[in-house]
C-alpha cells in the first residue's frame, strides 16, 4: 500500500526540545521542594502538560499550588525557550525537503500546545513546510490515545493506513499504530536500545539516517 502523507511529531523529532522540557519540569518542581530525577522524569516523556501535571500532583504534595497555575508557568517558560534556544534537530529540514519533492503532504502532530508550535515555525521559519499543524492539548485526549493522528490523517482526506509517522515517544509510537499508521521510531538515546520500541515499523538514531533508499524499503514492506 503506497504512503501518501507523512506526519510528525515536534518534540524530539523536528526539535530537540526533550532535555528543555525536562529541565523546565524538573525546575517548576523544584520550586515546591519536590526533586524529579532523570529516573523518575522518564514517566513523563510524551504526556501533554496537563497529564504530567496530574501525574506528579498525585504522587507528591505540592502544597495547595493550583495545577492550573502550574500548567500556565510550565507552558509559557517553554514558549519563552523555544523562542529563545531550542534548535531544529539534525537533518529535519533535509527531511521535510525530501517529502515535499516527492509531492507528499507534510503534517505536523504534537501533544504541544499552539503557541509552542507557534514559537517553532517562527523561530525557524518552517510554516510554509507543512501542509496542517494539529496539537491534541487541547479538546482531544493525548497520546497514546490515537486520535491526534486520525484527526490529521481525516483533514488531509488521507486513509490512516496510507500515512507514515515519525516519533520519538513510546507513547506516540503505540498511538500511531493504534491509528494503523506505520511508525518510525527516533528513541533518545537512553531508550534506543528497549524492546518496547519493537513495535514500530523502523528505528533510526538520526533523522539523518532515513533516505529515500529507506522510504522505499518501508513502501515495499506493506
Amino acid at each position: 500500500m503506497t504512503i501518501e502523507a507523512v506526519i510528525l511529531d515536534m518534540d524530539g523529532i523536528l526539535i530537540d526540545s526533550e532535555r528543555h522540557w525536562q529541565l523546565t519540569e524538573r525546575a517548576i518542581f523544584a520550586e515546591l521542594g519536590i526533586d524529579l530525577t532523570d529516573e523518575l522524569l522518564v514517566q513523563t516523556r510524551g504526556l501533554r502538560t496537563e497529564e504530567m501535571v496530574a501525574h506528579w500532583s498525585a504522587r507528591f504534595p505540592i502544597d495547595g499550588k493550583d495545577p492550573g497555575a502550574l500548567m500556565e508557568e510550565y507552558d509559557q517558560r517553554m514558549v519563552e525557550t523555544m523562542k529563545r534556544e531550542v534548535p531544529l534537530m539534525e537533518g529535519a529540514r533535509e527531511l521535510i525537503g525530501m517529502f515535499r519533492e516527492m509531492g507528499l503532504p507534510v503534517a505536523l502532530a504534537t501533544c504541544s500546545t499552539q503557541d509552542h508550535i507557534d514559537a517553532v515555525m517562527e523561530k525557524h521559519r518552517l510554516r510554509e513546510s507543512f501542509d496542517l499543524l494539529v496539537s491534541a492539548a487541547v479538546e482531544m485526549p493525548g497520546k497514546p490515545h490515537p486520535e491526534v493522528f486520525l484527526r490529521t490523517a481525516a483533514i488531509l482526506k488521507v486513509d490512516p493506513t496510507r500515512c507514515l509517522v515519525f516519533e520519538d515517544s513510546f507513547y506516540g509510537v503505540i498511538a500511531a499504530k493504534a491509528a494503523r499508521m506505520k511508525v518510525v521510531a527516533m528513541p533518545d538515546r537512553s531508550e534506543f536500545d528497549q524492546e518496547r520500541f519493537g513495535a514500530a515499523d523502523l528505528k533510526i538514531r538520526s533523522l539523518t539516517d532515513f533516505t529515500v533508499e529507506t522510504y522505499n524499503k518501508l513502501q515495499e514492506n506493506q
